[in-house]
């Protein structure tokens, strides 16, 4: 077991690129958060009210938590997350889908947000697949943000009406 700033880390570990990942992780949680909110704050039309909650929701939750998190386990690491947003957008492995340009669309929205999901599901079972074995703390967060970013797909999916789900 290798020791670094006191985090334990089994024989062919790779702190670099579980680094990377966490810091991208966390670029990522900012960028949706921001885009769930700018939503929230965007669409229009009969549903808006509810759709605008539903995204507040997630934006607090992608910032709030998943963001927090992630940024525990890198000072960990003794890494401090970046202090510049366009650094974030910079890093970010899940840029955010083009949001649609009609405020009442509100599918096109939500489809922007699906996508977005999946994206954080890939990247962190990638983050679980790295830590497997060799970083139990890391690998236990990976864990634990997939299976909130899987919810999170699953209820947006929830909310597409008949017409989004055949985009």
């Amino acid at each position: 077991m290798d020791s670094w700033f006191g985090v334990e880390l089994s024989p062919g570990a790779n702190r670099e690129e579980i680094v990377r990942k966490l810091l991208s992780a966390f670029a990522d949680e900012w960028v949706a958060g921001y885009y769930y909110m700018y939503t929230a704050m965007a669409v229009k039309g009969p549903h808006a009210e509810t759709i605008a909650e539903i995204f507040m929701k997630e934006a607090q939750e992608e910032i709030g938590k998943h963001a927090r998190m992630i940024a525990e386990r890198l000072q960990d690491f003794d890494v401090d997350p970046p202090r510049d947003f366009a650094r974030l957008y910079e890093i970010s492995g899940c840029k955010y889908p083009q949001l649609p340009e009609d405020p009442y669309d509100v599918d096109g929205f939500i489809i922007a947000a699906v996508k977005a999901e999946i994206c954080a599901i890939k990247a962190y079972k990638d983050l679980f697949d790295l830590t497997h074995g060799v970083d139990p703390a890391t690998e236990e967060l990976a864990e634990d943000l997939l299976r909130d970013e899987v919810r999170h797909r699953t209820e947006m999916v929830n909310l597409l009406t008949k017409d989004g789900i055949e985009s």
